[in-house]
């Protein structure tokens, strides 16, 4: 006799195999959409003569478009009408004038909605006015685009403004310069404004909308093209049911052809494998392939793709598939680290796989396997730490081993009547695993 026979300890090892979906790129959060007026005023005005036009559109014309929007009801958060003022003025008059400006289009506003009769919607509007006051911003921003003076010229501008002095004595050293008179022409009044921003919310299917529309896409009674492909994708994420989602994904690959809709079909194929359909994992390696073929340096298809290679037990591919990806997603580079890390430790790689591990998406099986590379290495106190926080029976089993190894006949007793109650079959492999062999009281208590 050579030996006893074998310690197959290292055979607990658990396949990881984790699936990485692409984003479907739709946001079923509320959006808000923002639509510009900019309204201008005469010098030292806060009345709106409509004939007025600063930019090529006269105030009328734009007074009618906002009426019209204003018209239209759309569900509105917030009105933000922000006054502005020219340099030329008293610090009072332009102080009033920025404000009165300001609540000149708000009281606009208003009138039209009483007119429309929002009743109680409008009270849910909120009106946010920004009266601008002795502000260079806006005056220097537009200097920097006015091309009717020099680069010099604009430059005299810019250091009175950063000289000293107050606002209006600043205004008044403008004055001095050569080309005042034309900056008054030209930049000034588009300065004399009030900046109105009305934020909407964007019209959107519910999500119930979007669910019965995916299913009439699926079952052929609807057109595919009555969601767009970003609601289409979206559609899979609100089933529970792996079937549902296949066959979204397939609706969605069929419409689009996008690699993206290859993936997630492949990604769901992998997860009907893992819950025990092993022929849906030649499906999902032709659709991996197909996205490949799309878009070859895709992370999470080339991370699928090892997924894939794992459940059909093609570890040596899986290694190498997985050792190429590259990504900037921490949730793809934990997926990845995680079924390195098992590969790692089947191939008795320990070292490597602890460090994989390091960085890895945790899982109970990532636990189990993180625990047995510490096991196998003689780090007792880190492997048992992991198999606590598994409420398994093979976690448990895995701690009497690592009792039976520090010697503490107590801990194999209790873990092994764990596992044993937890699952039964493991009462004959107690009473033959080596790792007992001087326990043997503790284990026959345990298994009785």
């Amino acid at each position: 006799a050579v030996a006893q026979g074998l310690i197959m300890t290292s055979g607990w090892v658990k396949d990881v195999a984790m699936v990485s979906y692409t984003d479907h790129g739709y946001n079923d959060k509320e959006e808000l959409i923002p639509t510009n007026v900019n309204f201008y005023f005469d010098q030292g005005r806060a009345s709106l003569r409509t004939s007025l036009s600063y930019d090529g559109v006269t105030n009328r014309s734009k007074r009618d478009e906002l009426s019209a929007f204003i018209a239209e009801k759309n569900v509105t958060r917030t009105v933000t009408i922000t006054g502005t003022h020219s340099p030329e003025g008293t610090e009072t008059i332009n102080s009033d004038l920025s404000e009165n400006r300001a609540k000149e289009i708000e009281k606009f506003y208003r009138d039209r909605m009483d007119r429309y009769d929002y009743k109680g919607a409008a009270d849910s509007i909120d009106f946010i006015l920004k009266p601008v006051i002795q502000d260079w911003r806006a005056f220097k921003a537009a200097l920097a685009t006015y091309d009717g003076i020099s680069t010099s010229e604009k430059a005299e501008y810019n250091n009175i403004i950063n000289g000293s002095g107050s606002f209006v004595e600043k205004e008044k050293e403008m004055q001095k310069l050569s080309t005042y008179k034309k900056v008054f022409n030209d930049v000034y009044p588009g300065l004399r404004s009030a900046q109105t921003q009305v934020l909407t919310v964007k019209p959107k299917k519910s999500n119930a909308q979007i669910a019965v529309l995916a299913k009439a896409i699926v079952d052929g009674s609807a057109s595919a093209d009555t969601l767009t492909i970003e609601e289409l994708m979206f559609s899979a994420t609100l089933t529970p049911s792996l079937e549902e989602k296949a066959a979204i994904y397939k609706a969605a690959a069929d419409k689009s052809g996008m690699w993206q809709a290859h993936n997630n079909l492949a990604a769901t194929h992998i997860e009907m494998a893992k819950r025990g359909d092993a022929s849906k994992l030649d499906g999902a390696a032709t659709q991996l392939e197909i996205a490949m073929n799309k878009m070859s340096s895709a992370a999470e298809v080339q991370a699928n793709m090892g997924a894939v290679q794992i459940l059909q037990g093609d570890y040596a591919a899986a290694y190498e598939t997985l050792g190429n990806v590259s990504s900037s997603s921490n949730d793809i580079n934990g997926k990845v680290n995680s079924m390195k890390g098992a590969v790692e430790v089947r191939m008795a790689e320990y070292d490597k796989a602890k460090a994989s591990f390091a960085s890895a998406k945790n899982s109970e099986n990532v636990m189990i396997d993180r625990g047995l590379a510490y096991l196998l290495t003689g780090d007792y106190s880190m492997a048992d730490a992991e198999f606590n926080q598994v409420m398994r029976a093979d976690a448990y089993y895995l701690l009497a081993v690592s009792a039976a190894r520090q010697n503490n006949a107590s801990g194999v007793g209790s873990n092994l009547k764990k596992a044993v109650d937890a699952e039964p079959s493991y009462k004959d492999m107690a009473l033959n695993d080596l790792e007992f062999t001087n326990y043997a009281d503790a284990v026959n208590e345990a298994v009785k």
